[in-house]
């Protein structure tokens, strides 16, 4: 139910980034707030988890500390977007999502670059990135 919940906030803020560039903070402030809500109710803090959990809300601590000194680099909805990733998966599975996320991104950002359609300043949502990031971390803890 966790999952369902973070892919629907991922869904969501994926079509407002392609579309507009931005994604509304009501979307952030439901997302961390079910997100806290779930954490609560499957009493994953009772079996040491909180450690864990509290290392995933660091890591969106810091990708905010990057958003604010990075010039617009990385935009604070990415930021947030990091954080509330972080409340639903934890440290260890939060920055798995943020590593595939920015494995793809260069990816794609090389065939930009090999294609002629981007240079080394085209803004690219991160959000579909992070969203891609999610399933392949998603599938890794299936497999």
């Amino acid at each position: 139910m966790k999952e369902a919940a973070l892919f629907i906030f991922l869904i969501i803020s994926t079509v407002f980034d392609i579309k507009s560039r931005t994604v509304p903070a009501v979307i952030f402030a439901i997302s961390g707030a079910v997100g806290i809500m779930a954490y609560i109710a499957t009493g994953t803090y009772l079996s040491g988890g909180i450690v864990d959990e509290l290392f995933g809300v660091i890591l969106g601590a810091v990708f905010i500390g990057v958003a604010l000194i990075s010039g617009g680099k990385l935009g604070m909805g990415d930021a947030l977007a990091i954080l509330v990733i972080g409340i639903y998966l934890g440290g260890s599975g939060s920055a798995l999502v943020v590593l595939y996320a920015m494995m793809i991104t260069a990816a794609f950002s090389i065939v930009l670059l090999i294609i002629r359609r981007g240079n080394r300043d085209t803004a690219l949502p991160f959000m579909p990135f992070l969203l891609a990031g999610c399933v392949l971390q998603q599938i890794g803890a299936i497999a």
